[in-house]
């Protein structure tokens, strides 16, 4: 049970993590035209919005299971798993209390349709998503330091 909630932890961490880079570490697509990027906005939203959901239940789950599984373990162990958690929990937060709604207005558009303010809104959702993934790659970091901590 400790090695699966390990693991499971460690794959949904780096997946979100690993995903969230390479949506951040795409800059240029900040300089498309208002009807490119609105598309490019929603075609993002309809895959995500199907993988993310699980990712986010499996991860929460296997790492609320590693925490308690990792009480009484190196010091090293706990931190690295409360690290993992809290980041979680601080993603899924702002997932759902920014991002998606600035998702949910960006998917009412239609291409050549949007509000004059279009560029707020992904400039919104860019700055909190950067957040977001410095937090996710904490999360991964803590995620690591367990196992790790096992090998000292």
């Amino acid at each position: 049970m400790y090695v699966t909630s390990i693991a499971l932890s460690l794959l949904t961490s780096g997946l979100f993590a690993g995903l969230s880079v390479g949506i951040a570490a795409n800059r240029s697509v900040a300089q498309l035209s208002s009807h490119a990027y609105v598309e490019y906005w929603q075609a993002i939203n309809r895959d995500y919005g199907r993988l993310m959901p699980g990712v986010f239940v499996v991860g929460l789950t296997s790492t609320v299971m590693m925490v308690v599984l990792d009480l009484g373990r190196s010091p090293s162990a706990v931190v690295g798993s409360v690290i993992a958690l809290a980041s979680m929990v601080i993603t899924i937060a702002l997932t759902f209390t920014v991002l998606v709604p600035l998702n949910i207005r960006a998917d009412g558009w239609t291409g050549s349709q949007h509000p004059p303010t279009w560029s707020q809104d992904r400039d919104k959702w860019r700055h909190y998503h950067a957040i977001r993934t410095a937090v996710a790659l904490a999360g991964f970091a803590g995620t690591a330091l367990v196992p790790l901590s096992q090998l000292a």
